[in-house]
């Protein structure tokens, strides 16, 4: 005797009219985060492509003793007892960048009936502005360098806190390969980050609790202020602060084992660190995995072993030309719907990179 079983009933399709199971929802499994684009604040509205800001320093601590009576000498712009309190000031500035992703439905793909969200269009749209966000992120924890548009096929772009931090890179410092007398270049010089201020994770064997509280107080240093920072990196440099807690303890048997002082009258045992207070600074971990890229680069070392320190004020500013911003299209030639989302903004350290530091 035949039987029918869901073999003969055959699959997707099937000629006996077995129905499909497809669930009406869509999870995406790609990094939706985007922690260095949420914390850092608006600055004013840019009002160019390039914006610029000025810098001033102090001048170093004098106490010579003044002799009682001393007559002050007036003895122009370049001479005698007065000084100009201007000479330290630099002209910094930061260019904008415009980041957009299109996106496009059929009229027939508009009109057929799909699992998920159902209008492909505004699923579309919403997918877009999550990509121009992520694209954002990684642009600001990008090395790029600033650079003008062509003209033709690139446009302008907007430097990274790769290279605001790059103690070697005076792109953004009045540019030039270091060797200059020009007193308006050496002024921006002055307000780069310190040679100290970065660690070099990928060419070395590890981070120590030394090396980082040297990091910090290379920081410390540069700006004076002991402030409190958010470490925005990837997992490559959490797991080393984490391992900061303990200690690893040699063992015969040839298994690692690791020794921690730790609390755990509620039973848990925590092993991964929040928070880091040191005497130059109170440290805040943030994870990310969209640090470190290239545009259109994948996931890989460069983008675990990096991490930026950002103080947790306003001395960087996210400022926009245009903001975020859905464009739809005109259909014009019956292809079907599309439309645009795009921002236009720039990343502007307000104090220089004097408080920034980096783990590369």
């Amino acid at each position: 005797m035949a039987t029918a079983t869901s073999y003969s009933l055959g699959d997707r399709p099937s000629e006996r009219g077995a129905r499909e199971s497809l669930d009406n929802t869509l999870r995406r499994t790609a990094v939706e985060s985007t922690p260095m684009f949420s914390l850092l604040p608006r600055g004013p509205k840019a009002q160019a492509m390039y914006t610029e800001w000025l810098v001033d320093d102090l001048s170093g601590p004098s106490f010579p003793g003044v002799v009682d009576g001393k007559a002050l000498s007036f003895g122009g712009p370049t001479s005698g007892d007065f000084t100009d309190k201007t000479t330290d000031r630099a002209r910094l500035g930061a260019r904008v960048q415009q980041l957009e992703r299109t996106f496009a439905v059929s009229p027939q793909a508009q009109a057929v009936s799909v699992a998920g969200p159902n209008d492909l269009y505004s699923a579309s749209k919403a997918r877009s502005m999550l990509e121009l966000k992520r694209d954002i992120e990684a642009m600001i924890c990008s090395d790029n360098s600033s650079s003008q548009s062509n003209g033709s096929s690139t446009g302008d772009k907007c430097a990274g806190l790769g290279a605001w931090t790059d103690p070697d890179n005076y792109s953004e410092f009045g540019g030039g390969d270091g060797a200059t007398t020009d007193s308006a270049i050496l002024n921006k010089r002055n307000y780069r980050a310190s040679a100290d201020s970065r660690f070099d994770l990928s060419g070395s064997t590890g981070m120590t609790e030394n090396d980082f509280r040297d990091l910090l107080q290379a920081i410390y240093e540069n700006h004076g202020n002991s402030t409190s920072y958010r470490l925005v990196a990837g997992p490559g440099v959490l797991n080393e602060v984490t391992g900061f807690t303990r200690i690893n303890v040699p063992s015969s048997s040839g298994h690692p084992s690791y020794q921690l002082t730790q609390n755990v009258g509620d039973g848990v045992l925590r092993l991964s660190v929040q928070e880091y207070i040191s005497d130059w600074g109170r440290v805040f971990l943030v994870p990310t995995l969209l640090a470190g890229y290239t545009s259109g680069g994948s996931f890989g070392d460069d983008q675990r072993n990096r991490g930026y320190l950002i103080p947790g004020d306003s001395h960087i500013q996210l400022r926009y030309l245009e903001d975020l911003k859905a464009i739809d299209l005109v259909d014009g030639d019956g292809g079907g719907k599309r439309g645009l989302v795009r921002a236009m903004l720039t990343l502007t350290p307000t104090a220089g990179a004097k408080a920034l530091g980096s783990i590369v």
